[in-house]
């Protein structure tokens, strides 16, 4: 019966020499899983981190387009406002062509009319001088 308690208890021996190098495996297969996770997490951190610079990049960037949006708003304004003071501007231009052009006409029919009289003045004249004897 010693022998048979021996034997089972060489048994057990071996089961568990068997199980703890299964489980001296498990554990190194365990610690390079901690150290992979370990680097993972890193990379995550580092990921984290850039992500966080790009958000704060987007901010500025939204800002930015916000405040171009506003000048393109004032300037838009401002081309509205200008085309019509352009517009304007030809309206009372086309008016004031119109009376000068009406002024010009006047001044050249005047121009005429003291044409005429000058020549009909100097015919009259030449009629006296001959008359007189004087030519």
């Amino acid at each position: 019966m010693e022998k048979q308690i021996l034997e089972l208890l060489q048994q057990m021996d071996k089961k568990l020499t068997v199980q703890g190098q299964t489980l001296e495996k498990h554990t190194q297969i365990l610690t390079e899983h901690s150290r992979i996770l370990g680097e993972h997490s890193q990379i995550l951190g580092e990921h984290s981190r850039i992500l966080g610079e790009h958000g704060q990049i987007l901010e500025k960037h939204s800002l930015v387009l916000a405040d171009h949006g506003q000048i393109l708003n004032a300037l838009r304004h401002g081309q509205e406002s200008l085309k019509a003071e352009i517009s304007e501007l030809r309206l009372q231009n086309a008016k004031e062509f119109g009376e000068v052009k009406e002024q010009i006409k006047n001044l050249e029919i005047s121009n005429e009319l003291l044409k005429e009289d000058t020549w009909n003045n100097k015919k009259d004249i030449r009629k006296v001088q001959k008359t007189m004897g004087m030519v």
